[in-house]
């Protein structure tokens, strides 16, 4: 089966690429931010011949406007999205200042749920957003803080002595008995505790109970924490612009 729709989503880390036919995901990858040979290469051994159409959004305007430019160079059906093109009320003070890969997962996540329930996409990258939002009120903002790695990173940075520390699958669960355990405690329940309270402070603004929404990078992580390994979407944004060509061709 050959990819008919690509979808781009451009990240503080890497491009990620999505490759749809009929709206199923059939391969995903990540790209450099500035090694457009890797453009190159991907395009002619996944997209060259069979895709009708890109969409593309992003966070890091100079590499998305270098890699919509480089696209217009391949296709004549690509096509940038900004909030103007998503069909829900985004309830923020300005929509057009608020992060597009927020505003996409939150469109996925109201797709993918029933049309009463209210939703919080949690999105674990460089930074971590947590966002409400409902089908009868759209999206509602929420929060931002430093994801994991960026936590662990600024101890080893602002600090003389402390060292980075990397974590995996798991966040410590008793307290450490050296340096390096400590961090890991300390930042990873700290990092835990936070995206928590966020959540309960946004179902309670809404006085009811949400479905959870994990993606990036640490969602899987914070699913497994959170929410006893459910709810992970690690191609949300992607699936969001999938969505919305669906939406588009429905009329």
């Amino acid at each position: 089966m050959k990819p008919s729709f690509l979808a781009i989503d451009v990240g503080n880390s890497s491009i990620k690429w999505g490759l749809f036919d009929q709206g199923v995901l059939l391969e995903h990858f990540r790209l450099d931010l500035a090694d457009v040979s890797s453009w190159e290469n991907s395009w002619n051994t996944w997209c060259k011949g069979s895709i009708n159409s890109i969409l593309i959004c992003g966070v890091v305007p100079d590499v998305l406007n270098n890699h919509f430019r480089w696209l217009k160079q391949q296709s004549d059906n690509v096509r940038l999205i900004s909030h103007a093109d998503l069909r829900m009320q985004i309830n923020v003070d300005n929509p057009a200042a608020t992060g597009i890969d927020r505003l996409v997962a939150s469109f996925a996540a109201l797709k993918l749920v029933a049309k009463n329930e209210p939703v919080i996409v949690v999105d674990a990258g460089s930074a971590v957003t947590v966002d409400l939002a409902s089908c009868r009120d759209g999206f509602l903002g929420g929060a931002i803080m430093p994801g994991l790695k960026l936590m662990a990173r600024s101890l080893n940075q602002y600090t003389a002595q402390l060292p980075e520390v990397s974590f995996t699958d798991q966040i410590r669960k008793t307290s450490g008995a050296n340096t390096f355990e400590a961090i890991s405690f300390g930042v990873g329940n700290a990092f835990l505790g936070g995206v928590d309270r966020l959540i309960k402070k946004l179902e309670t603004q809404i006085s009811a109970k949400a479905v959870l929404f994990f993606t990036g990078g640490d969602g899987l992580l914070l699913a497994n924490h959170l929410n006893e390994g459910a709810g992970y979407f690690p191609n949300l944004v992607l699936t969001g612009l999938s969505l919305l060509v669906e939406e588009s061709s429905d009329g």
